[in-house]
Parts: structure tokens; sequence; C-alpha cells
């Protein structure tokens, strides 16, 4: 096994460094990005503190809650962030308190941001009030309707102070109708370390303390077709279908990429407020790191035609520096 791989290594870098000088630049990654691992339905939290405690030491000290030792830090700054989210270890985090709760958190530490949602509205959900909701009112006054999502606004992850969190969903795909729907009655939250047109890297929260969350996903655009929700069709052209061989699903199901939160932080301690927020979806329940690989691929809607690869880059990425 160890020759094998010793083996594929190497054939891998002699493909990289000949297809270098034709394949397309690699987008700007954010190295040194955390890979923390969640805790039971808190991977918004989670997914947020990776990006949080890499602004952290990068020019935003503060922002990381101090501890005992550097993953004491991490700890604590990652229930610091559930706090600010109201999330909850058995139903996840509220679509609507993810902004708000990332934006309080960031200035109650001292430094000014914009903190963005672009996506399915959330807001025009119905969902049915099964149990009473006394938050179900607190965030109404930050809501507002959401800019729709564009694949090319993840490149603004370039920029040293923006990061992004992405917002998914376990669908189904009916052709016949070009319709989407819940495989299960929850999101999940990964972190954005790189976007390429072709290739999308994340860390995913959803992995065991030793074990690595970074995964390489491909992207298909959606060009129509509908996402239905309790009381709402949504559009879904503009999104994101992900696939990955690494990208845990349930049987069946494909992931969509539903929304994404962008952080902007300013260096200069000025800027404005730029809340975004969704209705009461939650991030995080139903979802689990030992649910089973998709075995049975669904096509996309409408999928748009890919553009061309650069993959050897990736895999060099993927092989050499993690």
């Amino acid at each position: 096994m160890l020759i094998s791989r010793q083996f594929a290594c190497r054939a891998l870098l002699g493909l990289c460094l000949a297809g270098m000088l034709l394949l397309p630049a690699a987008a700007e990654e954010k190295e040194g990005m955390p890979d923390l691992s969640q805790e039971d339905q808190t991977c918004l939290p989670t997914s947020t503190a990776n990006v949080i405690v890499w602004f952290g030491t990068h020019g935003y000290p503060k922002l990381i809650v101090d501890g005992d030792s550097k993953d004491d830090d991490y700890a604590h700054t990652v229930h610091a962030i559930i706090r600010a989210t109201d999330a909850r270890y058995d139903l996840g985090t509220r679509t609507d308190a993810i902004s708000y709760g990332i934006e309080k958190y960031i200035h109650d530490a001292g430094y000014s941001c914009d903190v963005e949602y672009r996506g399915l509205d959330w807001n025009q959900v119905k969902f049915p009030q099964i149990v009473n909701d006394p938050d179900a009112d607190k965030y109404k006054p930050y809501q507002k309707t959401p800019v729709p999502f564009s694949q090319d606004w993840l490149q603004q992850n370039n920029d040293p102070n923006k990061a992004f969190i992405l917002l998914l969903a376990y669908c189904n795909f009916n052709q016949m109708s070009n319709t989407f729907v819940d495989a299960i009655d929850a999101g999940h939250a990964v972190t954005l370390v790189n976007a390429e047109p072709d290739m999308i890297l994340i860390h995913d929260p959803a992995h065991e303390d030793d074990e690595p969350g970074r995964k390489i996903l491909t992207p298909q655009l959606l060009t129509g077709g509908t996402f239905q929700l309790p009381g709402y069709n949504a559009p879904v052209s503009g999104l994101l279908i992900l696939s990955g061989s690494l990208l845990d699903t349930p049987p069946g199901a494909e992931v969509m990429l539903t929304g994404a939160v962008c952080i902007t932080m300013h260096p200069d301690g000025g800027g404005t407020t730029g809340m975004a927020t969704a209705s009461t979806a939650m991030v995080g329940a139903g979802n689990s790191s030992s649910a089973t690989p998709s075995s049975t691929p669904v096509t996309p809607a409408a999928p748009a035609s890919s553009p061309d690869k650069s993959w050897v880059a990736w895999l060099f990425d993927l092989l050499f520096e993690k």
C-alpha cells in the first residue's frame, strides 16, 4: 500500500510539473485555514470558527477567545460563536441567526465588518411551527430579501479581508418535473478555502479530530428548475450542485449549494453593517459525518457546460500541501 501510494504521488507530481505551463493558475488559497471538527449539530459555528480563527491569525487577534492553549483558544472561540448564533446541539443553527450572530461576535471583539448572505430567500418558506419558538420574532427587524447567489461571487475569497461559509442542502431531483425536494429536513455548512470555476476546496467540519476535513468538490451550475419548499417554489438557476467522492450525502441524494455567507473585515475599523438573514430553516440538524455516500447519481436541472479543468493543480495541492 505504501509503495503504490508513493508511486501514485510521484506520477501525479510529474503530471503537475508537466502541466503547470498548460493549465490555468489556481485561485488564491487561504493558506493555514483551520480545519476544526464539529460537535453534534454545530457545523455552522464550527465552519465560522475556521474563518474567525484565520482572521484572528491574520491581523485581527481579538477575534480568538483566550484559553490555556491554542487548542483551548479555538474551542472557546467555537463555543462563543455557538452562543452568538443561538446554535443548538440538538437542532443546529437557525438560518436567520447566522448573519446577525456572526456580525455581533465580530463587533463585540472590537472590529468592524460586513456580513452578507446571498442565496435562497428562506424568509418565504412556511415551515410549520411544531413547538413553541420563543425566538421567532427576534431576528425579524434584521431580515431582508437577499441578493441571488452567483458562482463568481466566491472569487472574492481571494481578498485577504474576505472569507466565506457555504450553506448546503441535501435534496432529491425529479427529472420529469425538473424539481428538487429535501432529502432530509436540515442543511450543512462548510468553510471555503479556495474557489475556481471548476473546483471548490473546502474544510468540512463533519469529521473526527484525527481526520482531515479538507475536500475537493466539483460544482455544476444550475440553469433551471425549482426547489420545492413549504409554501415556496424557489428558482435554483445560478445555484450549484456539488459532487465529490469525499462528500457525505444521504443515500441517493445530491448536495446543493443554496447560498453563502461572506464576512468582510474592515482593517480601518470603519464600514457599514450588511445584515442579510434568512428565516427559520435549520443548518446542521440531521447532518452526520457517518452519512452514507450517494451511489446513485442524479442529473442536475439544466447544467451549464463546464470550463476547462485545472484538476492537476488541485490534486497536487491536496496530496502535498496537507
